[in-house]
């Protein structure tokens, strides 16, 4: 049964932004099994981004706490919560999170990303976004108007004040709710073959019985789609403009396709060359025993060929659901 929540703040604020009050509640935050992590930064637009405000949820004091990194500078003080396994962070698009985070030289561990979540769970829904996901897993409309706005003036307005406090709250309630569908959709491993046989039979024959009577208009709407986002793509890569209006947006963009030679590597990064070459080099090993040896990134660019570029297309609907 879909649980409604109420779209207004219902968890308590406290805002910190003296060292003190920080060292504080990380000691505190260290004896707790779960909670969410959001920020807002500012500049991005002009390629000089910078973290405004880190706000952790804290659901079994019903609180969010408003950290303002402009003010207490060190965030160190809370890389026993953000770098231990324990308490889990909850976040919508964690990476986002994590690249905040690194500024700082903190790795966030434990993460439940609420985004990978809700895109294995709920492939049906138009988009992932938390603004989607709250409508259509929690009955609310949540506003991302604040969203743009200046998060390094000082003071903050109210109305960006209950924004970020409400994104701390919602995605735990967000998380609470896929946990569920993820029970629903669990299965008993210890069951014998005939058992999950029998389990595999009634679960296709139930779907089967719930879609049978639109199945057809299903196939239909499902070609469709796929037949129109196929069509825009072709047209953005023939040259039509990229589409910003009433029905969404849409772009392409090309993509670099890259490889590493393992003869560069050999002839520029020697010192690693045998830890990172077998039959080929595994881009994302490569970047780890680098940094693991402090190689500059620049350095992993002598080693890279460009082998073609892909044509990725951006669709993003308005008002679907």
């Amino acid at each position: 049964m879909l649980r409604i929540f109420a779209v207004d703040n219902s968890w308590d604020i406290c805002w910190i932004d003296r060292p003190e009050e920080l060292k504080k509640i990380s000691k505190e935050l260290l004896n707790e099994d779960l909670l969410s992590v959001d920020t807002e930064t500012f500049g991005w637009q002009t390629g000089n981004e910078e973290l405004c405000l880190v706000q952790i949820g804290i659901p079994s004091r019903e609180l969010v706490a408003l950290i303002d990194p402009l003010t207490t500078k060190d965030l160190t003080l809370l890389s026993g919560v953000i770098e231990n396994e324990t308490p889990e962070l909850v976040a919508h698009n964690a990476s986002f999170e994590a690249r905040q985070f690194r500024r700082y030289g903190l790795k966030m561990n434990g993460i439940i990303d609420t985004l990978k979540l809700a895109r294995e769970l709920r492939p049906d829904l138009p988009d992932h976004t938390l603004k989607t996901c709250c409508k259509a897993l929690l009955g609310v409309e949540i506003s991302k108007t604040e969203q743009t706005s200046n998060w390094s003036k000082r003071p903050l307005s109210d109305q960006q004040i209950k924004y970020a406090a409400l994104d701390a709250e919602i995605a735990i309630k967000l998380y609470w709710e896929l946990e569920d569908l993820q029970e629903k959709i669990d299965v008993d491993e210890s069951l014998s073959v005939p058992e999950l046989m029998r389990e595999l039979r009634e679960t296709v024959k139930a779907r089967y019985q719930l879609t049978r009577s639109i199945s057809e208009e299903l196939a239909v709407l499902n070609g469709r789609e796929d037949l129109i986002r196929a069509v825009i793509r072709e047209k953005l890569i023939d040259g039509e403009p990229a589409y910003d209006g009433e029905y969404g947006k849409c772009k392409v963009t090309k993509a670099r396709q890259t490889e590493i030679d393992p003869e560069k590597v050999r002839r520029e990064l020697p010192e690693i060359a045998e830890l990172v070459i077998d039959e080929y080099v595994d881009k994302k090993h490569l970047a780890e025993v680098a940094k693991e040896y402090g190689i500059d990134k620049k350095e992993l660019d002598k080693v890279t060929d460009i082998i073609g570029y892909q044509h990725r297309m951006r669709i993003s609907l308005k008002d679907v659901i």
